[in-house]
């Protein structure tokens, strides 16, 4: 396929249409192609928010955090809840779907709130991508994604209640 066919088969998997999320899955020449779709919505997040460093940094960082998040994902599935699959059939149709957060590009409201509503949209096509790449039902795929991101939640309130604690105790918020 195609560059240009991948994008069109991510789209169709960003809106849940199992068949082209199953044959992404199945593809083995797909995973360049996704990592690139993926590293497309890292140079439209630094575009969107007039950032020239995010625009070289943030592709590599959604290629990093994309794998991690699958790797975690794949581990969740197939060591707790008896999913049968291989990490790249997840990642290919994740990352491909990610292609809606290229709306990151819009300025202003693009690196915010468009890419928000993206963000919660892709966490529905995880679930769905779950459910089929793993062969478990819905309920478990719903546990599957929510578990690291309720885990990167409350690791991000620690650090958050961390910091605060630490300003505090060394005055700087300025007895």
């Amino acid at each position: 396929m195609a560059f240009v066919d991948y994008i069109k088969q991510g789209w169709d998997a960003a809106q849940l249409k199992t068949d082209s999320i199953r044959q992404l899955a199945d593809d083995n020449d797909a995973i360049g192609p996704a990592i690139g779709i993926l590293a497309i919505g890292g140079v439209c997040a630094g575009i969107g928010s007039f950032n020239p460093v995010g625009f070289f940094v943030l592709p590599f960082v959604r290629i990093i955090g994309g794998f991690i998040l699958v790797a975690i994902t794949h581990f969740l599935a197939t060591t707790f809840f008896d999913g049968k699959g291989k990490l790249t059939s997840l990642a290919v149709p994740l990352f491909c779907a990610s292609l809606i957060t290229w709306v990151a590009i819009v300025p202003i409201l693009g690196p915010t709130f468009l890419a928000g509503l993206a963000g919660l949209w892709m966490l529905v096509v995880a679930v769905v991508t779950v459910e089929i790449v793993y062969g478990i039902d819905r309920g478990k795929a719903i546990a599957v994604v929510a578990i690291p991101v309720v885990l990167f939640l409350l690791i991000g309130m620690m650090m958050v209640g961390m910091g605060v604690g630490l300003m505090a105790a060394t005055g700087a918020f300025g007895n």
